[in-house]
């Protein structure tokens, strides 16, 4: 069994080639998977609405739902989805979710973007039902032209490599783990890590995406060789590590 995680995006209204170029990506990474998780933020914006899809996102909607063709696909929102909706998964065919434990062998895995634990409070408010009944009343070209304005205060779509942040990132997942989780897998934090630990007698797993906005780093589970996280080099032969 194969699976392909990946996040971070951050596609935008303006940006026609490099929404190809990661719809290109996610085709040639997911070609051979078993399962297909996009752990978050693959759009800088999305709010779903009833019969429509943003037209700027339609190549990679048609991606995801090419892929979904035979094989489960999650879409675990991120803190730059608030709602994917009901016709963004009959359009696409994934199943959308704010976290998702699932087994993968006999692997128990947790899966989430990871932003949770950062700022909880702003979360709650942006994702709270007052704030989606806020945005279907305003209609789909109005919230994404508000959305455009306030990424210029709220979106850090572009990260550097912070020690301090990423050794946060492997606490957080060493708590989940210890509540009986084989392996955690977030992303948000733009920084691709994988890091091995024994607890009990049994190895267990934290891995982080990375992003597919600069880095272009994903993670992979096989069942012989584990977890790691690859580089996507367009050549068909990804580093990986792990």
């Amino acid at each position: 069994m194969k699976a392909i995680f990946f996040s971070d995006a951050h596609l935008t209204d303006n940006e026609a080639g490099r929404i190809g170029t990661v719809s290109r990506i996610i085709r040639d990474i997911t070609k051979d998977a078993d399962q297909v998780f996009i752990l978050g933020d693959l759009f800088e914006f999305y709010h779903g609405y009833d019969g429509h899809i943003y037209p700027f996102f339609r190549e990679p909607a048609d991606t995801l739902r090419k892929i979904a063709s035979g094989r489960p696909v999650y879409f675990i929102e991120g803190n730059h989805e608030f709602g994917l909706g009901k016709h963004f998964e009959s359009y696409t065919g994934v199943t959308c979710v704010e976290s998702l434990t699932i087994k993968m062998d006999d692997h128990k895995v947790f899966l989430s973007h990871g932003d949770e634990f950062g700022s909880p409070l702003l979360r709650r408010v942006l994702k709270s039902r007052f704030v989606y009944s806020i945005m279907d009343s305003l209609g789909p070209g109005l919230t994404w032209r508000i959305a455009m304005m306030s990424r210029l205060i709220l979106s850090k779509s572009h990260k550097p490599y912070n020690r301090k942040i990423l050794n946060r990132y492997r606490r957080h997942a060493r708590r989940k783990l210890q509540e009986g989780y084989d392996a955690v897998i977030l992303g948000h934090s733009h920084m691709a890590d994988i890091e091995e630990y024994e607890w009990k007698g049994r190895k267990k797993t934290y891995m982080n995406t990375g992003d597919l906005i600069t880095s272009f780093t994903y993670g992979v589970y096989d069942t012989e060789k584990g977890f790691s996280v690859a580089t996507y080099s367009g050549e068909g032969n990804d580093k990986a590590t792990g």
